[in-house]
């Protein structure tokens, strides 16, 4: 089974990878995006699928194991298998590891969540 196909696929196949550009802080998936990995047009399935890829991927930002996260281990773990095994073309599978740049954003993204709800 593929984890993008039809018109998802070729939308995501179509991106191209800017390495300059800037994360933003994804806090409900506790991820970082970049603005060259979501193409417009895809459909709502396809949308799912990328924001579960962008959650799956934030395991490798975080050095954690799929097995570590309390929130549907095995699920992100098939997404990223599933994903990865597919070998499609896409921007995101070139920001595996952070720059420390982009670590050090992410880390100063998290603690200002924590400090703002008080966690």
């Amino acid at each position: 089974m593929s984890y993008f196909s039809g018109k998802d696929l070729v939308l995501i196949e179509s991106l191209v990878y800017q390495p300059d550009l800037t994360p933003t802080y994804d806090v409900m998936r506790d991820a970082l995006t970049w603005s060259d990995e979501y193409p417009e047009g895809l459909s709502y399935e396809g949308q799912e699928k990328l924001v579960d890829l962008w959650a799956a991927r934030s395991f490798l930002h975080k050095d954690m194991k799929f097995s570590d996260w309390k929130l549907d281990p095995k699920y992100f773990g098939m997404v990223w298998e599933e994903a990865t095994r597919q070998g499609f073309s896409w921007p995101g599978f070139k920001r595996l590891k952070l720059t420390p740049k982009d670590r050090l954003y992410y880390e100063n993204q998290q603690k200002a969540f924590l400090d703002e709800h008080e966690y």
